[in-house]
């Protein structure tokens, strides 16, 4: 089975390019609707762009060589790899273990436009598309049973990603973490580990109903996983929350699935006890298991104002940011957790300020919502968090410490967790099986 991977942009953010340089490294076949036009030899620099021509038409174009060729929107075109061949996207950046560069591909390539755009596809193998998925999700070191975990939940994504990319793309899965899961390409063999995953879960998924799940993952949930309508909305409508998803609810990390004391983490003070307790859950060697962020007033106020801005500008945000009526952001009051999940997620979080009260929601929004540079703060961790702070004597803020657990949105599986119970003599289809409920491991 292929499935098509759209190749997003070095910032991961988006899947419409500007133009692109590649190369490969024996050679490849530019082919459209069947015709094959002349080789383009290894090494050799080839250039895609969107051509729009007076008549207001829009196109492929492509060059190397001194040779031009414009094709019309309505067709893909191929470039077809010589046998052994890899593409080097030579104008795409990704993140490795050793720093930046160039993104490395096995596979056939489709180019074509997108509402005037130019988007680019990898058609591949799913389980070669796995390696390139392992290799960045989760590190050879972690013990095979939790890597296989980790292949099945990956390659059940690749064919039930959250966003309808067929739908709205015309690819299956993208590249991006930002969106589905990590896919930086073929930069360096596969380990051992991953190999075997694949080899020994081959062709397996996990089902409800006989359909692919929506096999949602992250780093680590600081011990208690999150429900799905908690931390996410529906891609087409922006509902939040959506509909509940049966098998994505917040479970416990523990082999009984409970806690040594009754706990209900969408109580403030039961998130705070726990943060406190001597740590239980098999994710607790975790370096993100619990931390600590301690802004000033200053800090925060040289920066939020701008970051709610860009939140009520970008269409994709603003729908879970509620201003007052005068739509101003005063000096900041204080924070304060609205509504929490099963896991302590702040599902609404409210801001006083001197101008009004503002509500932020949803997870991810939340997290960049304080987003401080300047402070070292890209994001927060997670939202699983309770804020401790002091008021000036004109009862604004001072001075604000973040307390929180886990790395990531904290659904479904967890890659630390799976690494706790593979230690703890769990094997991959129990670890799957205690993070999606009522889930069936089926071949396609």
């Amino acid at each position: 089975m292929k499935v098509l991977v759209g190749i997003s942009t070095s910032d991961l953010t988006a899947l419409d390019h500007s133009a692109l340089t590649i190369s490969s490294s024996a050679g490849f076949n530019v082919r459209c609707e069947g015709v094959i036009g002349s080789p383009v030899s290894a090494g050799q620099l080839f250039h895609l762009e969107i051509d729009k021509s007076k008549d207001k038409s829009v196109a492929l174009s492509f060059r190397y060589e001194g040779k031009k060729e414009r094709y019309i929107t309505s067709r893909k075109l191929i470039l077809e790899p010589l046998k052994g061949s890899s593409f080097t996207f030579n104008s795409i950046t990704r993140e490795y273990a050793k720093g930046r560069s160039n993104p490395v591909y096995l596979g056939e390539l489709e180019a074509f436009v997108h509402n005037d755009k130019l988007r680019i596809g990898l058609r591949i193998e799913l389980d070669q598309y796995l390696k390139g998925v392992l290799q960045s999700e989760i590190p050879a070191s972690y013990p095979i049973e939790a890597i296989k975990a980790q292949a099945v939940a990956a390659r059940t994504y690749a064919l039930r990603p959250r966003i309808n990319h067929m739908k709205h793309d015309s690819i299956n899965v993208c590249d991006s973490y930002l969106c589905c899961q990590y896919f930086g390409g073929t930069k360096a063999a596969a380990s051992a580990n991953h190999l075997n995953a694949i080899a020994q879960t081959a062709g397996q998924v996990l089902t409800y109903n006989s359909e692919p799940i929506l096999a949602l993952f992250s780093s680590n949930s600081g011990g208690h996983t999150e429900s799905f309508e908690n931390c996410f909305s529906d891609p087409d409508t922006k509902e939040f929350p959506p509909p509940a998803l049966p098998y994505l609810k917040g479970v416990w990390e523990t082999k009984s699935g409970e806690a040594p004391r009754a706990l209900d983490l969408s109580n403030e003070s039961d998130l705070r006890a726990y943060y406190s307790m001597a740590p239980f859950t098999e994710d607790k060697a975790s370096s993100h298991y619990r931390w600590k962020v301690h802004l000033t007033a200053n800090q925060l106020e040289s920066k939020l104002h701008s970051n709610v801005s860009k939140l009520l500008k970008n269409p994709e945000t603003a729908p879970y940011v509620v201003a007052p009526k005068n739509a101003e952001f005063g000096h900041i009051g204080g924070f304060k957790a609205l509504k929490r999940g099963v896991a302590g997620t702040i599902i609404e979080l409210g801001v006083s300020t001197s101008s009004g009260d503002w509500i932020i929601k949803k997870e991810l929004v939340i997290r960049d919502f304080f987003s401080v540079p300047q402070a070292g703060l890209k994001r927060l961790k997670s939202a699983r968090i309770f804020f401790d702070q002091s008021k000036d004597r004109l009862g604004l803020l001072a001075d604000l410490t973040i307390s929180g657990t886990g790395w990531g949105h904290g659904v479904g599986m967890q890659q630390s967790g799976a690494s706790g119970f593979a230690k703890a003599g769990l094997d991959y289809q129990s670890i799957l099986k205690l993070y999606y409920s009522k889930v069936a491991i089926d071949k396609v």
